[in-house]
């Protein structure tokens, strides 16, 4: 009875042994390892005031890694400083972009009022970032003045415009060359010169330019609600050789031949005088009582509309006259009569051309030179 009771504890043994063996032994019972999740990378976001009117904001956004943009534009608070924002308040009362590659646009607004702009980007793992620095911009003031500049134009001393102004209370304007530093309206306003009448239109010739210059006119205008305007424009004078404001023609050179003859026991001078510049060039002989033929009389000189053939008389000028336009090579044939006055001022002279002309629509012509003819 024991060597049976013994034999079965023994097989009872062996049996459990072999299962204990199959267990260990069996791979249904591995440990499996879990895959390491990386965050998503964290997302970044900035922004850019790119323009700015009366009414309205435009900024650009700059964000990357994000899947989620919000911005929110605030009144800047009464000390002119941003309010506190949450990025849960951007996020909530902002504006969700769906896009923001193009610029974003904020319109009515107020004038002359300085807002805050903040923004916040979410990755995909839904973490927010919040901008750095809100943006700010001030909304200019409202124009409620204008100003046209027209009829831009100079002679070789002279620049020539006219304002328009609708609602200005003041106006001034400044005319320097184009090389100088661009004026603010402010400078303009402090240095400039005063228009008396801003209720309409004002044409203004000032004096005293360089020729074959370019210049800036600067008009600036205050409204009366304050509001501050400036107008530019761009002229350049012409050259020496033009026609003054009164349509004398200036030249720049004169070249005379002279001569002498007894008459009665007077001496006669004879001088033909050769006007030049580039559009024009003219001939006068004169005559004089006179002893010097190397250095032109002064006084005034007559040509008769009953003219003189020959060597003209004494403070008269000869009928052999001739004037051509070089720009079109067209001889002046119509002059009728008028005088040639010679002075002479600090061994300087002046030779003013005054001839009245048969044509009704150009009645006259007139030249003047100022410097020292030279003797051929």
């Amino acid at each position: 009875m024991k060597r049976q009771t013994r034999k079965v504890v023994l097989g009872m043994l062996a049996s459990l042994t072999m299962v204990a063996i199959s267990s260990c032994s069996s791979d249904d019972n591995t440990i499996e390892e879990k895959p390491i999740v990386k965050p998503a990378e964290k997302a970044t976001v900035e922004l850019a005031v790119k323009d700015v009117t009366e009414t309205s904001v435009t900024f650009s956004v700059n964000a990357t890694n994000a899947t989620n943009v919000s911005y929110y534009l605030i009144k800047a608070d009464q000390n002119g400083d941003a309010p506190v924002i949450t990025q849960e308040e951007i996020f909530s009362k902002g504006t969700a972009l769906t896009s923001w590659e193009a610029p974003i646009e904020v319109t009515d607004l107020e004038d002359q009022t300085k807002y805050y702009i903040f923004a916040a980007a979410k990755n995909k793992d839904g973490v927010i970032t919040l901008i750095e620095q809100p943006i700010s911009a001030t909304t200019l003031q409202k124009i409620d003045v204008s100003i046209q500049l027209s009829d831009i134009d100079s002679t070789h001393e002279r620049v020539i415009f006219t304002i328009t102004p609708d609602g200005a209370k003041t106006i001034r304007y400044k005319v320097v060359e184009k090389t100088t530093p661009e004026l603010t309206v402010d400078q303009v306003l402090e240095q400039g010169s005063n228009i008396m009448n801003v209720k309409a239109p004002v044409t203004l010739k000032p004096k005293g330019f360089k020729p074959e210059t370019e210049y800036t006119i600067y008009v600036a205008a205050v409204s009366l609600t304050g509001a501050k305007l400036l107008k530019t424009a761009q002229a350049k004078t012409k050259s020496a050789d033009d026609a003054t404001d009164d349509g004398t023609i200036v030249f720049t050179n004169v070249e005379f031949t002279s001569s002498l003859e007894e008459k009665a026991g007077q001496k006669l001078a004879y001088y033909t005088l050769h006007f030049k510049n580039t559009k024009w060039q003219a001939r006068f002989q004169l005559g004089a009582l006179s002893s010097n033929a190397d250095e032109i009389k002064e006084g005034k000189y007559i040509l008769s509309s009953k003219r003189d053939p020959g060597n003209p008389g004494p403070e008269r000028i000869a009928d052999n006259f001739e004037v051509i336009d070089l720009q079109t090579n067209q001889v002046v044939k119509d002059i009728d009569y008028g005088d040639i006055i010679v002075t002479k001022e600090n061994g300087s002279y002046k030779i003013a051309i005054d001839m009245v002309k048969l044509d009704i629509k150009n009645p006259r012509f007139k030249g003047v030179f100022q410097g020292n003819p030279v003797k051929k």
